[in-house]
Formats: C-alpha cells, structure tokens, sequence
C-alpha cells in the first residue's frame, strides 16, 4: 500500500501507517421497512401536525437563497453543501409549517464500516442450464441530519426575507414512491426492481436481472460512465385538498467512485490531543479541494467560509492530521450550520476491478481475455526504420460480450508504452469458427509518409492473444 506526505497550504497532511487495503464483499442489510409502511409513516406524522399533502409548486431555495462568499470557493455549489434537492414542496396548509423534503440524486451506497460497496453480483444456473445474473445494490442519496440541518437554513433563511416568521417551518419527507428505471438500448436487461425503501435516508434496494453478456457490459462501465437510470417519485396522494400529483423526476448512477455515495467529510466532533484527522476509508484515491463551513450572520443572511486544501491528494488508508490551533474557531460556534471537506475520488482502472471482482460471488462468468500489442525492440525498431508512430487496427466481434456485431479498435503506439494492453476480448463459443479477431497494421515514418497493410492479419497460433510487431511486419508494410 502507497504512503505519502500530503502539504496543504493550510496545514500539514501526514499520511500515517494504516492496514493493508482490504475491499471485502458487503452483505446487504435487512433493516428496511416497506415501500407501504413508509408512506404510513410519513403521513401519519404529516396529518398530526395539520398536514393536508404537498402543494404542486416547489419552492426553489437555491434561486431564492443567496450565501455570501460562496463564490470564492472554485468549482463550490449548494450541491456540495447539501445532498438533498434545494427545492422543497410547501404544505398546502400554510398553518401547519410543514415543508417536503426529498432527494434528487441517487448514487451507489459506499459505507467503510459495513465493507464497503453496497452491490453484489451473483450467477444464477437457469434449468436449460444457462446463466443469467442477478446484480442487487442499494442506491443511497447519501443525506443525513447534517444535511437537513443546512436546508432547513436555506428555509428559514428564505422565510426570514420574506417576513413570513408566523411559523418554525418543519421538513418532513415528501410522501412517495421511488420508481427506479434503468433503460439502456440493446442491453438485455430483463427487469429492476425495487425491493424496499429505508425511510429516514430515503435508500433504495434494488435488484437488476440480465444475462451473463449484459453483466459483462454492465460491469466493465461501473468505473466510468457507469449505469444511468432515473428515479421517478410518485406522490402519495392521501388528501383532497393535495394539489401535487405528479411524478417529480431524480436521478440514479450505479457507478464506482461517486463520493457523494459514502459519508459526507466533516469536521469531527473531538480532536484529541488538538489534532483532528481525516482517513481516506476508499479504495481510490482522494483529492481534498475546500475545508468549508456555513455560518448565520448575527443580523441575518448565510455565509460560505472554510480555507483552500490546494487539491491534495491521500491514498487509500492515508490520515490527515490537522492541529485545531491552524484554524479558527468560529466554525465550532452555535453560528456554524455545518462544516464539511470538499473532495473527490480519483478513479483507477486497477482498483475498479478489484471492487467489482470482490462484489461477484458465484460461478459462470463470461471468459476474457485482454489482447496485447507487443513492439520488438522498439527503440531500436523505430530507429532503424525512421518510424515515427505504428497503428494497430484490429476487429471482432469478440469486443461485444453478446456478439452482435464487429467492432473495430485502432490503437496508436510511439513505442513508449510496450507492450500495450488493449480492450478485453470476450470468449464466447463461435459455432461458425471463425477468426478470434483480425488486424491490420499501419506505420507512419517521420517524413509524414503513411504506409498501411491492405489486407487483414490472423492471429498466430502460437500466441493467439498477442499481436507481435518486429521488422518482418515493418517491413512488409513499408513495401505496401
């Protein structure tokens, strides 16, 4: 495990010796209540403070609420302040004080305490003795006490402009029922579903069934684009008097490395021996960006001040020590509505797939194979042959876990990387036994001149999964 020093223009970072990265399989929680006994719930605590249901217009606090300073922060919005959606729904009984909260984001659950990721794959053999998969997951919005704490602020701030004081509003979750949806053209997915909901974090368990070709297109964009969906919030209509009654639309990513998934960065509570630290409990990298805090002006008005971390980096395991005396104290004040780190995780390829890997139980997972473009001698090869860049076009229909179609990869090589790691094959049985892939094979001298093979190359039959590139091929292609 890496170990490093981390400056900061506020304050020195040291990274401390930590336990070996350990990426364990999460077994998901059974303490959740039902979709029906949520809606129970809220509406219930709803009607005994004069609650008749949610009026159809949200007020817009981020558009409503200036905080002062706010722009001195880079890159900072109220997103990174709070994880609730900015827009809260009024009562339609101004009397009762009640304002609708909900989330507007759903991210893949990552909790250090509970081993990390909040997915699971598992294989499951059908009677005609195939595989499908089944993926299960708990998407969180990723809110807590602390985050309420910093709406409910916009709220009374806003209220306060207004002269409307008549009331302490109080917000309560927005009725609904959380419809996840995760559409995706020509992935055979054959059904989510949404198995419970968790009512004080709004965390939705849900469970995707596919095929084994589809775990493995899902799977290899965890890491980057990731699985988008949405989730639709039907209205718990339970009064007359209610006037919203139409859907209100999120957002769901079932990605790696949203840390908006995993506990918010706060300021601790305790600093013994007047240091406060932060630990990296992620297997990725993190890149600290602000130390901010919210503060009430004393004659009213929200303000936005914290210090510069300079986009430090820590590893995974790494602590940041941050003496309290480097700081002032005005953070810790009954002003302050929270403070919090701004930061962000920095995906690698490697770790990604170790997660994954560690998520999937079972047997039966597609075979893959990553094909290699191997450079003999490079150096010396683009000396000889006054070469200053080689292309590598290979096709198959082997890049598609499902083999629909032949997809065709160009590779560029300088010689610096070699030999170069390409994108995975998927080894399907091809009952027309055909070529594994083809290639061809392209070489630009450094007069500007492009020579390229006409004809596609097979794979040896020695080193089927290695495209070896030596002076016989420069050659051949230069005389092209």
């Amino acid at each position: 495990m890496k170990r490093c020093v981390v400056t900061l223009s506020l304050v020195a970072l040291v990274a401390v010796s930590a336990a070996a990265q350990d990426i364990r399989t999460l077994k998901l929680s059974a303490s959740f209540i039902s979709k029906g006994q949520a809606m129970r719930q809220q509406r219930d605590e709803a009607v005994s403070r004069g609650g008749q249901g949610p009026a159809a217009v949200a007020l817009p606090l981020a558009d409503l609420v200036d905080i002062a300073q706010l722009n001195r922060f880079e890159g900072v919005g109220y997103r990174d302040l709070c994880r609730l959606s900015t827009n809260v729904y009024p009562d339609v009984n101004p009397d009762s004080g009640i304002y609708y909260y909900y989330p507007a984001r759903w991210y893949l659950h990552f909790e250090p305490e509970e081993g990390g990721y909040h997915l699971r794959i598992e294989y499951k053999a059908s009677a005609t003795g195939s595989n499908s998969v089944l993926l299960t997951a708990q998407l969180t919005p990723g809110y807590d006490q602390r985050d309420l704490a910093v709406l409910q602020a916009l709220l009374e701030e806003y209220l306060r402009s207004q002269g409307n004081q008549r009331v302490i509003p109080r917000l309560l979750p927005l009725p609904a029922t959380p419809e996840a949806q995760f559409q995706l053209a020509s992935w055979d997915i054959d059904e989510v579903t949404v198995n419970a909901i968790e009512p004080d974090t709004n965390t939705i368990h849900l469970s995707i069934s596919a095929d084994v070709p589809t775990k493995e297109l899902v799977t290899s964009t965890l890491l980057h684009e990731g699985l988008p969906g949405s989730v639709t919030l039907v209205p718990d209509v339970w009064s007359d008097l209610q006037t919203l009654t139409s859907p209100v639309e999120g957002y769901a990513e079932i990605r790696l490395g949203d840390i908006t998934g995993g506990p918010t960065l706060r300021w601790p509570t305790t600093a013994a021996g007047g240091q406060a630290e932060l630990v990296n409990e992620w297997p990725f990298d993190m890149r600290l960006s602000y130390l901010v805090y919210l503060l009430r002006d004393r004659d009213g008005g929200l303000r936005l001040r914290g210090w510069g971390l300079g986009d430090r980096v820590l590893g995974p395991g790494d602590t940041a020590k941050i003496p309290v005396s480097a700081l002032n104290m005005e953070f810790r004040s009954d002003s302050a509505v929270d403070a919090r780190f701004v930061a962000a995780l920095v995906r690698d390829e490697d770790v990604g797939r170790g997660v994954i890997d560690s998520c999937t139980g079972g047997v039966g997972a597609l075979p893959v194979e990553n094909l290699v473009i191997d450079i003999m001698q490079p150096e010396a090869l683009f000396a000889q042959y006054a070469i200053y860049r080689v292309a590598v076009e290979v096709q198959s229909a082997h890049f598609d876990p499902e083999g629909r179609e032949v997809i065709s990869r160009s590779y560029v090589l300088d010689g610096t990387e070699n030999p170069l790691t390409t994108d995975p094959l998927y080894l399907w049985d091809d009952p027309s036994g055909g070529d594994l892939y083809q290639y061809r094979v392209g070489v630009v001298t450094t007069d500007g001149v492009t020579h390229a093979d006409e004809n596609w190359r097979r794979p040896g039959s020695f080193l089927p999964y290695t495209i070896n590139i030596g002076s016989d091929v420069v050659e051949a292609v230069l005389a092209e």
